[in-house]
């Protein structure tokens, strides 16, 4: 069986021992193995009988040897008993400082926990108005959605101006010959158009004759003024559908006689709840066979940058 280690690190050993009735055997021998092997040894008392065969000056000898022997090894023993005992007084602070740290932490944090503020977790009472005010508030809606939200009627003077309009990105001005507002906006139609615009919701029409930078187009763009964004999409779907009829050209004197007389090109688009359109023709009163382009970048110029920059103002009105 192994054996641990003792109080001072070094491994016991366990003396072996002869037999003392053995003729020969040389105790003076024996004697001196036993000190130089095991300092601290003990007599038993099968050992203790050998004693009697000594001097009384070789007892005193041996006593003072094994009193001297004895002297350090207390001495070591007392030092690590110290030396345990520091360390366990260490030990100690140590451990008690860390239970008081982590006493310290558990206090701040229950405390931080069990009285949090109040005005953070449940608000100011103005807080409570004024979230109970937003849950309560209905949607943001675009402005010119609806013509409920954009009451204000449009104008020859908004669209228009007077003299020539610049649309950004465009080759130069529009010169504008005529421009006017219907209040009847089946006026603006032919046919199948005329009859869905005098059965629409629809209050206006405001449009003009203009012609092109370089003078080989007039055109006639307008915007009609519809009850809501829905209004206006029902009735660009109707034209995609190709219903008969179209919208009307506003023929002026000069180059724009011939306006609507020969085959044209339209084009429109919807902006919240208007329906803006242009209707093209040459000036020379050709018919225009494809929509090239020159007739691309009119309605693009008209429609797409000019009526929408016009109208834009009414639905960033906060």
């Amino acid at each position: 069986m192994a054996h641990g280690p003792s109080p001072f690190g070094v491994p016991q050993q366990t003396q072996g021992r002869r037999n003392q009735t053995d003729p020969g055997f040389d105790w003076s021998e024996y004697d001196e193995g036993a000190r130089s092997q095991a300092p601290t040894v003990r007599f038993g008392p099968d050992q203790a009988t050998t004693a009697v065969d000594r001097s009384a000056e070789v007892e005193l000898e041996a006593q003072l040897e094994h009193l001297h022997a004895s002297r350090p090894l207390r001495r070591a023993a007392q030092k690590a008993r110290r030396r345990t005992k520091w360390w366990l007084v260490a030990l100690a602070v140590v451990s008690a400082l860390a239970v008081a740290a982590a006493c310290a932490a558990g206090a701040f944090i229950v405390l931080r926990g069990g009285d949090p503020d109040q005005s953070a977790s449940n608000g100011t009472p103005e807080d409570a108005s004024s979230m109970d005010a937003t849950s309560g508030a209905p949607d943001v809606v675009d402005p010119i959605a609806s013509r409920e939200t954009d009451a204000e009627p449009i104008s020859v003077a908004e669209l228009f101006g007077s003299g020539a309009i610049a649309p950004a990105g465009a080759a130069g001005a529009y010169e504008v010959l005529d421009a006017e507002e219907l209040t009847d906006c089946a006026e603006a139609g032919l046919d199948e158009l005329a009859e869905l615009l005098a059965a629409a919701d629809c209050t206006q029409t405001v449009r003009a004759t203009v012609v092109s930078p370089d003078g080989e187009y007039a055109a006639t763009a307008g915007v009609l003024n519809l009850a809501d964004a829905d209004e206006s999409e029902a009735m660009r779907a109707a034209i995609d559908a190709g219903l008969e009829g179209g919208f009307a050209a506003l023929r002026t004197d000069g180059e724009a006689a011939e306006l609507g007389r020969a085959a044209t090109m339209v084009g429109y688009n919807t902006y919240g709840h208007y329906l803006m359109y242009v209707v093209i023709g040459r000036t020379d009163g050709e018919a225009i066979e494809d929509a090239g382009e020159p007739v691309r970048a009119i309605v693009g110029d008209l429609v797409d940058v000019w009526f929408v920059d016009q109208l834009k103002p009414r639905r960033d009105i906060q």
